[in-house]
């Protein structure tokens, strides 16, 4: 191309689906897009009839050449104008067709996110709702005054808590009480405070009761999100407890983009993914299960698994040694190995492979899906955001093995 072909764009480049076929009901084939969950969201708001179904298999439906994906999305009881908003809107490619299927499938039951902030620490919080909003994904924004007062679940269907710095005592205890009260409203000197959430007092955090409250969401079916340090809040306070802090000694991991590796690629939370991919990550804390728990592992970081999952193969005292060698391989031949850091850098690497990088914690009715790394990172990393959006959108479903 010559630069007299270049054009100046003006505004964000957007991509316009297609729409192929005929017949009444859409289907889309993902693959983790980014607007899915935006686009369901818009279509409820438009056409409370509207039914979407997700795939819990690949398969075919019949009048759509392609094989769909786990993941993918039957719409049904929508217009043909709302489906090509569809295409125009949210630059997804559908497929019209009046056959069915009879691969396993669940409907979706759009939640009610909220997303928690404290007093103390709101950046990587503001990111996360930054990020919900340029999505176009609703969402209502809590704090500690929310969580003491209960009844969490009669509200909220999946709560969000973002990346947080700090302790589990600062998550707990937020602001020191003695500098109260310090209120955040809005006021006619101040009119700009007081959004997008208000308080009477900043000082003095969720304490004891609301951490409580907290663990009953959970308990009564609600999905915990927990993101990189937040994690940390919710293992040692013992919300979750089937999980286990984990040292990897003298790993820097100052923010790379590395290989990961899916431990159950059948679970909801990887739909759209392939076996292997990468992700973003800082530094930040890690965690384990006991060995009778890694199924609860639904990601890994590289391509090993854990040194106490590798078969033994060495010599066993008193039997002869008799590796095979199969013919034509060298005693030099190794496989090779694909390699953990694909962009930045990473020291000591060889201590995070094989280690969790997704939980699925069931806890009483619901559960507690545990990030040990930030997909929401500063609206920067959109590749690995589905994973939080797969999880909001299969919320109710979660127990899949």
């Amino acid at each position: 191309y010559s630069l007299n072909d270049l054009k100046l764009l003006t505004a964000p480049a957007q991509y316009t689906g297609k729409l192929e076929g005929e017949g009444s009901n859409y289907v889309l084939n993902y693959k983790a897009q980014n607007s899915v969950l935006p686009a369901l969201y818009w279509i409820k708001s438009q056409n409370s009839k509207a039914v979407f179904s997700i795939l819990d298999t690949a398969s075919t439906v019949e009048g759509i050449r392609d094989t769909l994906t786990a993941g993918s999305v039957i719409f049904k009881g929508i217009t043909a104008e709302q489906a090509k908003k569809l295409n125009s809107q949210f630059g997804l490619d559908l497929q019209a067709t009046n056959g069915n299927t009879n691969a396993r499938k669940h409907d979706v039951n759009l939640p009610r996110v909220a997303i928690y902030h404290t007093w103390y620490n709101t950046q990587d919080e503001g990111w996360a709702r930054f990020t919900f909003e340029q999505r176009g994904i609703p969402y209502t924004s809590i704090d500690k005054d929310e969580l003491k007062a209960g009844g969490l679940r009669k509200k909220f269907d999946v709560i969000l808590i973002p990346r947080l710095n700090g302790s589990t005592s600062s998550f707990i205890n937020e602001i020191d009480k003695k500098f109260g009260p310090m209120p955040y409203t809005k006021t006619p000197e101040f009119p700009s405070h007081g959004t997008p959430d208000a308080t009477n007092d900043m000082t003095g955090g969720p304490g004891f009761d609301g951490l409580q409250q907290l663990r009953v969401f959970v308990e009564t079916g609600g999905v915990l999100l927990t993101i990189d340090n937040s994690t940390t809040f919710v293992v040692e306070t013992g919300i979750a407890r089937p999980l286990q802090s984990y040292t990897a000694a003298g790993l820097f991991h100052p923010g790379s983009i590395v290989q990961v590796k899916a431990r159950n690629p059948k679970h909801p939370v990887l739909y759209g993914y392939p076996e292997m991919f990468h992700v973003f990550r800082g530094n930040g804390p890690l965690f384990q299960v006991e060995k009778y728990d890694r199924s609860m592992m639904l990601l890994q970081y590289g391509t090993k698994p854990l040194k106490d999952e590798i078969e033994y193969t060495g010599k066993i005292l008193g039997m002869p040694d008799k590796k095979e060698v199969k013919a034509g391989a060298k005693k030099d031949d190794k496989p090779k190995e694909t390699p953990y850091v694909l962009s930045g850098m990473v020291r000591n690497e060889q201590t995070i492979i094989g280690q969790g990088s997704i939980f699925n914690v069931p806890i009483g009715g619901g559960r507690v899906i545990a990030f040990t790394f930030d997909p929401l990172h500063r609206y920067l990393n959109h590749h690995d955001a589905p994973l939080v959006w797969n999880a909001i959108m299969n919320w109710d479903h979660l127990g899949r093995k």
